[in-house]
């Protein structure tokens, strides 16, 4: 008997020990502005035309986006404004896709699932065309005949996207 009131009271303790270390959002968040840094809760959508409407607003703002890269004036180029933009927009897209993802591999409901695959498949096919936009393409090559003095990964970064551009035909 005297082993389980020990015991007990060792729960007790050791329960009500790591509820005081228990951390709320808010704390994190503090913590992460502390560190110049922003911590959100992402946000889900909650219905098939919510993911519908995600995926809309993903694609029209990555094609804004291409717009913008591809009717700069080549003149005035730069590694910003074409490669590290146009990795910028597919990473945001891709942001979406990858919620499409999740959604159509683990909601419960079949009208989010099915809603969450049609998704996924205008992200691939609206993908797809980016390797055929040659505006972007002119953007790009035109920084890179400037022979800038890139390393590391931003060289990387140059030389994959021109290649792409080449496997594409352009």
């Amino acid at each position: 008997m005297k082993i389980l009131i020990r015991l007990l009271s060792c729960f007790v303790l050791l329960t009500s020990l790591r509820a005081a270390e228990l951390k709320t959002v808010a704390d994190f968040q503090a913590a992460a502005g502390r560190a110049k840094e922003v911590l959100t809760i992402p946000d889900w959508p909650q219905t098939p035309e919510a993911v519908a409407a995600a995926t809309k607003d993903a694609i029209a703002k990555a094609n804004a986006a291409l717009d913008e890269i591809g009717r700069q004036d080549l003149s005035k180029v730069t590694f910003k404004s074409t490669a590290v933009a146009l990795d910028d927009l597919t990473y945001q897209a891709g942001i979406a896709g990858n919620k499409a993802e999740i959604i159509k591999q683990t909601n419960t409901s079949p009208d989010m699932r099915a809603a969450a695959e049609s998704a996924e498949k205008e992200l691939q096919d609206w993908a797809v065309g980016i390797d055929y936009r040659e505006d972007v393409y002119q953007a790009i090559k035109a920084f890179a005949n400037t022979h800038p003095q890139l390393a590391g990964e931003d060289q990387k970064l140059l030389e994959d996207t021109l290649r792409d551009y080449r496997r594409a035909g352009l």
